[in-house]
């Protein structure tokens, strides 16, 4: 069992995680509702989270969260155009998505839903606020990494034994 310091101090994490989420998103938010651009993308959600509370995870890295979202938008924009508009064109787009990331050693989870959002969008891709949304995301992975000991406050508390 854990003690209840050790409590404390995991659950003040998840409230500091859950609260960086609630700013990032918001602030995307309202570029977005200022601009009126379609910036709130669903895989960006869980991206600013990897982003955020796990720094120094390798998909956390601006370059790995580009190339792979990137990666999947392209393959995605494709495979639209030579698939059917069926249930299992989506699960084949996202399927050739996770092996294109996991070939090219660009993991980042989030970066699957992309197909998700092609395949069943209406009309042409929006890459303008993908593109910032993208742009946006890889921003805040470079700030989180040059900020001294964000990843080391990071850390998992161990279990009490």
């Amino acid at each position: 069992m854990r003690n209840l310091a050790q409590l404390v101090v995991l659950l003040s994490h998840r409230l500091h995680n859950a609260g960086l989420v609630v700013l990032a998103v918001g602030a995307l938010a309202l570029i977005a509702h200022v601009s009126s651009q379609p910036l709130l993308m669903a895989p960006f959600a869980p991206s600013i989270l990897v982003v955020l509370a796990q720094p120094k995870n390798p998909g956390a890295a601006p370059n790995v969260l580009i190339a792979a979202y990137v990666v999947a938008a392209v393959i995605s924009v494709l495979l639209k155009g030579v698939l059917p508009p069926e249930w299992w064109s989506v699960a084949l787009t996202a399927g050739a998505v996770m092996l294109a990331l996991e070939a090219l050693d660009i993991l980042h989870p989030p970066a699957v839903a992309v197909p998700i959002l092609v395949m069943l969008g209406n009309g042409e891709f929006p890459l303008a606020p993908f593109t910032i949304g993208v742009v946006a995301l890889a921003s805040m992975s470079l700030l989180v990494r040059t900020i001294p000991n964000w990843a080391a406050a990071k850390t998992r508390i161990a279990p009490a034994e």
